[in-house]
C-alpha cells in the first residue's frame, strides 16, 4: 500500500535538516545542534503514518518503565563493567531475575538503543547504556518515574475535578490529590528517605547536558567588575540545594573577592559537601525575611517556578528587603517560555511542575509582572545557546 506522504514535504524539511547539519559541521554551534535535531525530528513525524504516530505515543510509557526495571536490574552497570557482550542468562543472574522477564525488559530497551545487540541473546552496551551509570541520570529517571508517574497518571482526573480551571497552591495539586495528603512536596518528600535523596540528586542533573549560564553569560562585566571589593557577601545562592551551582561559580572564579553563602532547608544542607572555608552554609526558608543584607549578587535557580504568583511575591518581597538598591542584583536562572515555535523541554517541564508543586514555567511578559508586582525591574532577558534555561537579571526600582 503506497504511504500518503508529500514528496514536496519531504524534499523541504531534508533540505532544512541539511542546512542545519551543515551549520553545526562548520561552527559547532549549540543552536545549530538544536535546530538540526528540530528538523530531523520534524522529518521523522512526515515519515511517520498518524496510525503509527497514535500507537507509538499510546505505548511510549513503556520506554521509561523498561529503562527503570533494568536500572534495579543492573542491566546497565552489568554492560558497561564488562565492556564486552554479555549473553542473557548472566545479565538475568546479576539479580537472580527470569531469564524471559530479562529478555522483555531488553527489546524495548534495544528498540530505543538504550542497549545494543551483538548476536541473539547476547548484548552490547551502547552510549546510552553508559549513560544510565551517571549517578545523575539515574536520579532523574528515579525522581520522574517513581514519584512523578503515579501522579501523572491522576492528572486528566485532578483536573477533571477542577472543572479545568488553572490550578494554583501548593498544597492543593494533582500530587495531593493523587497521594491523598494535605501538605507540600516539600514536607513530604522527607518522609521517604530515597525519594529524598533521588530529588535532591535530580536537582543537581537537572540542567542536562545544557551549557551553564557561567559559560555564556557576561558574568565578569555583568557582576564582577562593578562589585565592591570591600563588601563582605559577594554571592548568596538562594535555595540552592547541595550547593553545586554555588560549587561551579567558585571554580570558574577562584580569585572573586568576596564570602559564598548556600541557604536551604536544615535537612537540605546536611547533605551539602562544600569548601566551607570560602562557602558558608546558613539555613534558610524562603518564605522568611532574606538574613543577608547588601550582597553583590542573589542567585535563584528554579526555584521561583516551584511557587504559585502569591507565593512568590512573598518570596521576592522577602528578598527585595535585603537588597540594596543600584547594587544587588538578582540572577534568575530559569525557563522562559516563548510565545511560539517553542522548545518542547520548557513545554513539557511546565507540566512537570504542576505534578509535583502545583505550579508553572512563565512567559517573558509574566516574568515582568511577577516581578515588577514585588518591586523589581528586569535589566535583560539573556537568552542561551539552543534551549537552555535563560537568565533573568533583575534589580530594585
Amino acid at each position: 500500500m503506497a504511504i500518503a506522504v508529500s514528496t514536496k514535504s519531504i524534499d523541504h524539511l531534508q533540505h532544512q535538516l541539511t542546512e542545519s547539519l551543515e551549520g553545526f559541521r562548520s561552527q559547532h554551534e549549540e543552536t545549530d545542534r538544536v535546530a538540526a535535531l528540530k528538523a530531523a525530528q520534524k522529518l521523522v513525524n512526515a515519515l511517520q503514518k498518524p496510525q503509527d504516530s497514535v500507537y507509538h505515543l499510546a505505548y511510549s510509557p513503556t520506554h521509561a518503565m523498561c529503562v527503570r526495571i533494568a536500572i534495579d536490574l543492573g542491566i546497565f552497570t552489568t554492560l558497561t563493567e564488562r565492556n564486552a557482550p554479555v549473553s542473557l542468562d548472566e545479565l538475568a543472574a546479576v539479580k537472580k531475575a527470569s531469564p524471559i522477564l530479562v529478555e522483555r525488559v531488553l527489546r524495548v530497551l534495544v528498540g530505543i538503543d538504550y542497549v545494543g545487540e551483538s548476536d541473539t541473546r547476547i548484548y552490547i552496551a551502547t552510549t546510552m547504556t553508559r549513560q544510565l551509570t551517571d549517578r545523575l541520570s539515574i536520579s532523574v529517571i528515579k525522581f520522574i518515574f517513581d514519584v512523578g508517574m503515579p501522579t501523572l497518571a491522576k492528572v486528566p482526573d485532578f483536573l477533571r475535578s477542577q472543572d479545568y480551571r488553572n490550578p494554583e497552591g501548593a498544597a492543593t495539586g494533582p500530587l495531593q490529590f493523587a497521594e491523598k495528603i494535605d501538605e507540600t512536596i516539600w514536607t513530604w518528600l522527607p518522609q521517604n528517605p530515597e525519594n529524598l535523596d533521588s530529588c535532591n540528586t535530580f536537582m543537581e542533573g537537572d540542567r542536562g547536558a545544557r551549557p551553564s549560564w557561567l559559560e555564556w553569560f557576561p558574568v565578569e562585566e555583568r557582576l564582577l567588575c562593578n562589585a565592591d571589593p570591600d563588601a563582605e557577601i559577594l554571592m548568596v545562592d538562594v535555595a540552592g540545594g547541595r550547593g553545586h551551582d554555588l560549587a561551579a561559580f567558585m571554580a570558574r572564579y577562584p580569585d572573586a573577592e568576596g564570602r559564598l553563602v548556600l541557604q536551604d532547608l536544615p535537612h537540605v544542607l546536611e547533605e551539602s559537601n562544600l569548601d566551607t572555608q570560602r562557602i558558608e552554609k546558613q539555613p534558610f526558608d524562603l518564605f522568611k525575611p532574606q538574613p543577608i543584607h547588601g550582597a553583590r549578587i542573589y542567585y535563584m535557580k528554579f526555584i521561583l517556578h516551584d511557587w504559585s504568583d502569591e507565593d512568590n511575591h512573598v518570596i521576592l518581597t522577602q528578598l527585595a528587603g535585603a537588597m540594596k538598591k543600584g547594587y544587588s542584583k538578582l540572577i534568575i536562572e530559569e525557563f522562559v517560555m516563548a510565545d511560539r515555535d517553542g522548545a518542547m523541554l520548557p513545554a513539557m517541564w511546565d507540566w512537570e511542575m504542576m505534578i509535583f508543586c502545583n505550579s508553572m514555567e512563565r512567559s517573558q511578559s509574566h516574568w515582568n509582572r511577577l516581578l515588577e508586582g514585588a518591586g523589581f525591574k528586569v535589566v535583560k532577558f539573556w537568552a542561551p545557546p539552543g534551549d537552555g534555561q535563560s537568565i533573568i537579571e533583575a534589580e530594585l526600582k
